[in-house]
């Protein structure tokens, strides 16, 4: 598998509050991650920078055994478990650092997206908040996160149509995020572990909503097949978002399988 990712400012923004990470846990082991801030200039950038490293470290403890000699636990029961506890954690941490800041930082938060491949053998979803997971092939792009957003709880009540939702002006009001309240609930997915092929190609897109809030699935989908390499498809993506205005700061990680 090869990975590539990459974060921008955007257009309008002066700070970025996105941050992301892929990482090797263990050989054949790997972790992605996508955060995007919020909660002020200070409090976004410090809740994404601190869920991130604390859901990282966590998976770290999680999967890697005491003893150098025991064998990692890789199971799907473990795997679940490792996820949910590091979220928790990065959740934890978040929060902790609000009450302890004497309301400097109160009411920061972030979202978090991330992606745990046990190559060819499982691969897991993370998801909390509105950044994204999409799986992309030759003839279609599907969103495999749920946005915990007041938009998507729309949707699914039937109130509004989804061309209405693209445009909605409580699009951005998230519903669950990390480190707003002490406990929270991550959505976790199991997903098809199975390689792409030159005829078949498959790719697993990671990105805040400075990408999807502006730049349609299909454009996404186009760019992530036309570009040669991983690193000018992920470029193209952020170019995209910049072009469509930028309005927020951008973060594209892609995998391709």
């Amino acid at each position: 598998m090869k990975f590539y990712g990459k974060t921008d400012v955007g257009v309008s923004r002066t700070e970025n509050q996105d941050c992301f990470g892929i990482y090797e846990i263990i050989p054949g082991v790997t972790l992605l991650a996508v955060c995007d801030g919020m909660g002020g200039m200070a409090g976004g950038a410090v809740a994404s920078r601190l869920a991130l490293d604390t859901f990282v470290q966590s998976m770290r403890e999680h999967i890697i055994p005491d003893n150098p000699e025991d064998e990692p636990d890789l199971g799907s029961v473990g795997l679940r478990f490792s996820l949910s506890a590091s979220a928790s954690e990065a959740n934890r941490a978040v929060w902790q650092e609000a009450e302890d800041s004497r309301g400097k930082l109160e009411g920061m938060g972030t979202t978090l997206v991330a992606l745990l491949v046990v190559e060819n053998t499982l691969i897991y979803s993370l998801n909390i908040g509105d950044s994204r997971l999409y799986e992309i092939t030759a003839d279609k792009i599907e969103q495999i996160t749920k946005d915990h957003s007041y938009v998507q709880h729309l949707l699914d009540l039937g109130k509004i149509t989804y061309e209405e939702a693209q445009t909605s002006p409580v699009r951005n009001i998230i519903t669950r995020a990390v480190g707003i309240e002490d406990d929270v609930v991550a959505d976790i997915k199991s997903l098809n572990p199975a390689p792409g092929t030159p005829s078949a190609p498959r790719w697993l897109l990671l990105c805040s909503d400075g990408l999807s809030g502006v730049v349609s699935d299909e454009e996404i989908a186009e760019l992530v097949r036309e570009g040669e390499t991983l690193q000018k498809k992920t470029e193209s993506l952020v170019a995209a978002a910049r072009a469509a205005g930028g309005p927020d700061n951008i973060t594209v990680v892609l995998a391709e399988l």
